[in-house]
């Protein structure tokens, strides 16, 4: 991997980020009435006979690393070659059919290692709401609410790639369910809401990953949601007051895995905001986001079921009998971002997760500053530079560079 590249084009992109802003200021300024309700620049208030509201995202990822790219990633959309990674082509569009039924619908996908289109519909779902009571229904094919991170799709990540804990724990897709979900919003005097989910998990097709020197005792993988799993979610949403607000709430998701044995992940997450201007747009902003998870699954150890290796002619094949095992992950991540009035968002990163050797799974730490410019507050063009240093017990030390140019059309989306 070549790194002089880098502050070039640094100093490319720069310049490019101060002519659009120049170009793209004018033009999001609604100057009639029409204009403030339709602005067909950044997406927003654009609908089809008032209420099917069309998004389209695109990002691509630029840059190399130490390391082959694929022995690095844990999300579905990360990075996973030198050079060009068309990671995400989303088209979606939200349904809002009055006070109480809403609808939302999304494909994406990505260009594979094969240089294959590779899509699915992510999410397909509708949405009661306003119902008696402070509930909410929803049914269909989902992202569950697990914490924070799980909810975004790829275009609304702050990062070019996902969360170590996320993409290990949760799967490279994030946790999705097809099913039912019930929101109970809480009497209180701040914002409390519940979330319990029961549903099927969706098969998704395998990734190609750099695969262990050594053959594990247990395959990681086996501790993948299969069949029926139940999720539950609290989070708490208090305003201090306009200036500063906070998150904060506890995750849990119980399911069978590939072995039809049992995975439990527990999680915590809190988030702290300040905001220059309050509750108004524009101004400078903190953030800081914080998630840890405890994942434990009962294991068989040998190959998964329907993988039983076939035996070569003429040699018999024995294996030993299989046996069980109880095994425990951590993992944790802290993200911090500060905006300024330009456009400018610096960031810095910290993860860990602990591993777990007998599964094949390395102990892993991850440090990422980064930079990020959006062109307007609707964030229609953003352009992304991140360096990553990677440390993990399996590949020792590695460096990697990413440059991401993304792309958003459409207003905030139906959750």
């Amino acid at each position: 991997m070549n790194l002089s590249i880098f502050p070039t084009l640094t100093l490319h992109l720069a310049s490019t980020a101060a002519t659009l802003t120049l170009f793209l200021a004018p033009l999001t300024t609604a100057d009639t009435p029409a204009a403030a309700k339709a602005n067909w620049l950044t997406g927003e208030g654009v609908a089809l006979g008032g209420v099917l509201f069309p998004h389209v995202h695109f990002d691509a990822i630029y840059g190399g690393s130490t390391a082959d790219p694929t022995s690095l990633v844990v999300g579905h959309h990360d990075p996973d070659r030198e050079g060009w990674t068309i990671a995400n082509i989303e088209f979606g569009a939200s349904l809002r059919a009055g006070e109480y039924f809403e609808a939302f619908g999304a494909y994406a996908a990505k260009i594979d290692l094969n240089d294959n289109w590779a899509g699915e519909y992510e999410e397909w779902f509708g949405k009661l709401k306003n119902l008696p009571g402070g509930f909410e229904l929803r049914g269909g094919r989902y992202y569950n609410r697990f914490g924070i991170q799980n909810t975004f799709h790829p275009h609304g990540f702050d990062w070019a790639d996902q969360y170590l804990v996320n993409g290990r724990f949760l799967g490279e897709d994030g946790l999705t369910s097809i099913g039912g979900e019930v929101t109970w919003k809480l009497p209180a005097s701040w914002t409390s809401l519940i979330n319990v989910s029961v549903g099927v998990a969706p098969k998704l097709e395998e990734e190609e990953h750099a695969e262990p020197a050594v053959e594990p005792e247990f395959e990681a993988e086996g501790a993948t949601f299969n069949d029926i799993i139940t999720v539950v979610n609290w989070t708490n949403l208090y305003d201090y007051n306009d200036f500063h607000q906070f998150r904060a709430g506890l995750s849990g998701a119980w399911g069978d895995n590939l072995w039809g044995r049992t995975t439990q992940i527990y999680g915590t997450h809190i988030e702290y905001q300040w905001r220059q201007n309050g509750y108004e747009t524009g101004g400078r902003y903190l953030r800081w986001r914080t998630e840890a998870m405890l994942r434990n699954f009962d294991a068989i150890s040998g190959h998964l079921p329907g993988e039983e290796p076939e035996e070569e002619e003429g040699e018999a094949h024995h294996d030993e009998k299989p046996h069980h095992g109880n095994l425990d992950e951590f993992g944790i991540y802290s993200s911090l971002a500060y905006g300024l009035d330009n456009g400018l968002e610096l960031g810095l990163r910290g993860e860990y997760v602990s591993g777990i050797a007998a599964a094949g799974l390395d102990e892993r730490f991850r440090v990422s500053p980064g930079v990020t410019w959006y062109a307007n507050q609707s964030r229609t063009l953003k352009l992304r530079l991140q360096y990553n240093y990677d440390h993990s017990n399996a590949f020792g030390d590695e460096h990697s560079i990413w440059t991401q140019v993304g792309f958003a059309w459409g207003g905030a989306e139906v959750r």
